[in-house]
Formats: structure tokens, sequence, C-alpha cells
């Protein structure tokens, strides 16, 4: 008597109530069920079902017997799942659509690792700033920086990481590096425009490790402002400017000295949240949830490397960021 058999057939028929029941719920036939569980009662030496013409119940044997099986044999089912999962390959084709700063430099960089450990999946990757873009809709996932209503997405949040002020050595030689926040105002600061338009020329800091809280709030400018942050990058490498950036974006540029930080007894504040963005009906996608769990253990990594996560108000944007104005320093006006 194949035993573990008997045991799914018998718990089978004590959940439907019948052994034509268990029968169709098994995918065979009702003698092969009834000659099972009649072998394991006659193994057991007791009844475990009362039997009528309207049905089964269970006996008090029977029921004490089905208490003690059904978690294992959950068990068993649970491992066996587990192992088809881990013998399971992600295939096909999974489209990103990502903010093209931080899927170049903190993405791209090591999509070889994930390449090597699932190498029949292929990524369509496809620059994305808003989950409103026309490009989102073809997305399986997105992974953006910014106060977004996640809409029709699902949103999980990511480690945040922390922002510093940097510039090259001979940008600092030529100019002095400030020692407070407001000494910036005599800097070129090159500042970024964020995909609903507004240009964020107002940067705060919170001073750190003092007793009382201390913030600075700093109106820059500067004579180039992008929506790309790589055409900001660019003219910083080339002694052109400031601008304010992910340490790990730049962490290859800070660790070398082509980049200097400055005011890093300050923090700068309301770093934008990162997040993932997925389909409700792909969340038990195979090559959705590798990729998924690769990006989170890879931005937390990225945060610990380069001083850890910081907090983000991911539930609702920062009282600059609010209304339709065009610059993020109009703000101080309306308070």
């Amino acid at each position: 008597m194949d035993k573990l058999r008997a045991i799914q057939y018998f718990l089978s028929a004590a959940q439907a109530g019948s052994l034509s029941a268990a029968a169709r719920q098994q995918g065979v036939s009702l003698q092969a069920v009834a000659k099972l569980v009649s072998a394991l009662e006659a193994q057991l030496g007791t009844r475990l079902f009362e039997r009528a013409h309207n049905g089964l119940t269970l006996t008090v044997d029977g029921a004490q017997y089905a208490e003690a099986c059904a978690p294992l044999v959950a068990l068993l089912q649970a491992a066996d799942d587990g192992l088809r999962q881990s013998k399971q390959r992600p295939q096909g084709t999974l489209v990103i659509g990502a903010t093209p700063f931080f899927l170049q430099h903190a993405v791209v960089p090591g999509l070889p690792d994930f390449h090597a450990s699932y190498p029949d999946l292929g990524l369509d990757a496809r620059a994305v700033v808003h989950v409103d873009d026309a490009a989102a809709r073809d997305c399986d996932v997105l992974l953006l920086h910014g106060w977004f209503d996640a809409g029709d997405w699902v949103r999980r949040e990511l480690p945040v990481m922390r922002q510093v002020t940097v510039a090259t050595p001979e940008y600092w030689r030529r100019h002095g590096m400030p020692r407070h926040p407001q000494e910036l105002t005599r800097h070129n600061c090159l500042c970024y425009r964020n995909p609903y338009g507004k240009l964020l020329d107002l940067w705060r800091y919170r001073q750190l490790g003092g007793r009382e809280e201390v913030i600075e709030e700093v109106v820059v400018s500067g004579w180039l402002s992008s929506n790309h942050r790589d055409h900001l990058v660019e003219l910083v490498r080339r002694d052109a400017g400031v601008m304010r950036a992910a340490h790990a974006t730049e962490q290859e540029a800070l660790a070398s000295g082509r980049l200097v930080p400055a005011l890093l007894d300050w923090e700068l504040m309301d770093p934008p949240p990162l997040a993932l963005y997925y389909r409700p009906e792909h969340r038990r996608t195979l090559r959705l949830r590798v990729f998924m769990e690769w990006v989170e253990a890879r931005c937390a990594d990225l945060a610990q490397l380069t001083g850890g996560a910081v907090l983000s108000d991911a539930a609702g944007r920062p009282a600059w960021h609010q209304g339709n104005h065009r610059r993020a320093s109009s703000w101080l006006n309306r308070r």
C-alpha cells in the first residue's frame, strides 16, 4: 500500500464528505480511492469513517487521525513546491522602465551578475521618468525616483540613498569649498528639473551632531539646469559647477577623488523616495519576482556602502513640492 497516497485520499474524503468527491479532487477513479482508504483502515485496525447513504462522517479515531496527519501532508506539499520552484529558471523577457540616471549608474553596473544568475531571462530596459509616461504602459516593472501616485501599480519602497554636495577638486580650488550651506549662493549650482517640471533650486540642509535641530534653506542658482542628471554630472566633472548627487551613483568618482563632497557636517534633506512599481496581476510571475528581489538587495547594499539609507516621506511630497509653481524656491514666498 502507498501509505502517503492513502492518507492524501483519506484527507480529501474527510474534507469533501464523500469518496467520489475525493476521487474528483485527486483526479483518480472512485475505486482507487475506496481501495486505498479501506487498506488504510485495515492497517490501522480501526474505522476512519461512518458510511451512510448521504455521505461520510469521521469517527472519533478518524477525526483524531485527520488532525494529526493534515499538518504533515501540508509540510510535505510545501517541501515539494519549494523544490520545484528552486529548479525553475525564469525565462522570457522582462521589460524594465526606470529613471535614466539611476538605471545607468546604479542598476546597469550590476546587471552582469544578475544575468549570470538567470541566463535564460532577457531584459528590455527603457527610460521612464513618471508612472504616467506612455513608455511605462509597456513595462512589467518600474524603478522610479519621486513622489508619484501609484495609480494601477503596486508600489514597493526601496532604501533611499544619501545625497551629497559635490564638485571636482579643481573647482573647489578655484572657488573655495563652502563651510556653511548659505555660501552656496556664491557658487554655480547646477539644478535638476524634476518630472513635474519643477526646478529644484531650493537645497535644504540639516546640521548633524547638534543638540538642537538647525535647518538651512538655500536658494541656489547656476547657468545650466536640466531634466537629465547626466548633463549636470558632465559639467561638474569638467570643473564647471556644483551639484547634489546620490552618493551611490557617484561612489567610484568619490572614492577616486575625482569628485569631492562638501558640507559633510550637514545632511541634505528631502531626498526623493525610490520605489518599485509593478502590475498586481504580475506579482507571482517568476521573472518579476527574481528581478525585484535582486533590485531590493542591490539597493540595500548600495545604501550600506554609502552610509546607510535615509528617511524619505514616500506618503506625501514635501511642502515645496506642492502646487504648480515652476521653482521649488517659490514655496519660501508662500509660507
